[in-house]
């Protein structure tokens, strides 16, 4: 009678523990494990799982103790055997999900790059058709993939599609504030539309966030010539040329400056470094007689 007793609880204990493992199992597999914070879930979650377990062992244990003592260390021996055994399972089957999410995860940014090298490999060749597509692609597949948002608004301004450019750019400012590029880009779009106040301050928020690319100072000068205010061009102009003075485009510009600026000192100076950089340089000949002029 009493080995009957023993099988049927050793039975139901069994049965429990399948019962309660099973089902926090199935609730893990809808973890998303690719986040860390999700990750902390899982682990907060198994150790809730060991905490309930051994209180439902407790108890029963407890109940048991009564009228099952010759037996009872015998039986909590195969109960804590079960309970390892079912740790270990949860604890193997955690590891699949956190492996095979990684692995899709992975997969899914390979693919997305590749895709991505495509697309620039067809804007750079003129192909805006091929592009575009490739980008959507990538953001079927992401979202908010920052690189394809960029991607898309340079070939809308490349096809002068301001809208979309627009509407572009700023989606990818609320995925990240702080993206100079797209800063840039705006500023671009802005001064082809005439609003150059717009534009003003786009380039002054790139070039907060990027102090090293003399594109964006180049822009801006240009913006400020637009808004009669050489003064500032050429400020900008002598910024970028001390960030790269032997760079022949940035001479160019500074000379041009300078003599709109009617500052002679300046132009003569700009043309003696753009002569010694780039001798060859057909336009040296046609600034050394406008700032004779001067």
């Amino acid at each position: 009678m009493l080995s009957t007793i023993l099988i049927g609880v050793m039975i139901v204990c069994a049965a429990v523990i399948l019962v309660i493992v099973w089902g926090k199992l199935g609730k893990i597999s809808a973890v998303n494990y690719q986040a860390s914070k999700a990750a902390k879930q899982v682990a907060v979650k198994r150790r809730l799982l060991e905490e309930r377990l051994q209180r439902k062992f407790s108890t029963a244990g407890n109940k048991l103790s009564g009228f099952l003592q010759p037996v009872g260390r015998d039986l909590s021996a195969r109960v804590k055997s079960w309970y390892q055994k079912a740790v270990d399972l949860e604890e193997s089957y955690r590891h699949k999900i956190l492996r095979d999410s990684f692995k899709d995860k992975v997969s899914q940014q390979q693919h997305s790059g590749g895709l991505l090298a495509e697309a620039h490999d067809f804007l750079t060749t003129g192909d805006l058709v091929e592009a575009e597509k490739k980008f959507i692609e990538i953001l079927a597949l992401d979202q908010m993939n920052i690189p394809a948002y960029q991607g898309l608004s340079e070939l809308y301004l490349e096809q002068e599609d301001y809208d979309h450019a627009r509407q572009t750019l700023e989606f990818l400012l609320k995925l990240d504030k702080n993206n100079a590029s797209a800063y840039r880009s705006l500023g671009r779009l802005q001064a082809v539309k005439g609003d150059l106040k717009s534009a003003e301050q786009s380039y002054l928020k790139f070039l907060a966030l990027d102090r090293t690319n003399i594109n964006g100072y180049l822009e801006l000068s240009e913006v400020y010539l637009q808004l009669e205010e050489p003064s500032k061009a050429f400020a900008l102009a002598d910024q970028a040329s001390g960030l790269e003075p032997a760079n022949p485009k940035v001479l160019d510009f500074l000379i041009e400056v300078s003599i709109i600026t009617r500052d002679r000192q300046a132009a003569l100076k700009g043309w003696r470094m753009l002569k010694e950089v780039n001798p060859e340089n057909n336009k040296l000949d046609e600034f050394k007689a406008r700032i004779d002029k001067l």
